[in-house]
């Protein structure tokens, strides 16, 4: 009777554990994308964790853009008004490929865990050849 109430206990403490590492290492982001500068696009983003724990999977989501347009984009550790160094690296994320109406949307699935503390944002680029022209920027707000 003792050894199957201590098996029991442990099966338990290992349940709560494994739930309690869940929750904490889930954490989920998201935030609106607006224009810059009078561009009238605007949308959504999320970042989430992937299929495993040491994935992250990043989904942007926009309207209001120039038809057939496509644009680089990545999330950046920092805010829209403080920049910092992108996330999980640049080769990760598919550019945005707009349609006929000016929709696109992309995901990005980062070799990292997801952060469960920080700032970040997202940011779409004019064109690959000019990378230094932010035309959308949008920061990423964290919920359980």
């Amino acid at each position: 009777m003792k050894t199957s109430a201590i098996a029991s206990a442990t099966v338990l403490v290992a349940l709560s554990s494994s739930l309690a590492y869940g929750l904490v290492t889930r954490a989920s982001w998201s935030g609106m994308v607006m224009g810059k500068d009078g561009s009238a696009i605007h949308g959504n983003a999320t970042m989430v964790s992937g299929a495993d724990a040491n994935t992250t999977v990043v989904d942007v989501s926009l309207t209001g853009d120039v038809a057939s347009t496509t644009r680089p984009w990545h999330v950046h550790i920092g805010s829209c008004a403080k920049g910092g160094g992108v996330l999980g690296g640049g080769r990760a994320y598919t550019p945005l490929a707009g349609d006929a109406k000016g929709a696109s949307s992309s995901k990005a699935t980062l070799a990292i865990a997801v952060p469960d503390t920080g700032s970040y944002y997202v940011n779409v680029h004019e064109s690959s050849a000019n990378m230094g022209k932010i035309v959308a920027c949008g920061d990423l707000s964290v919920g359980k």
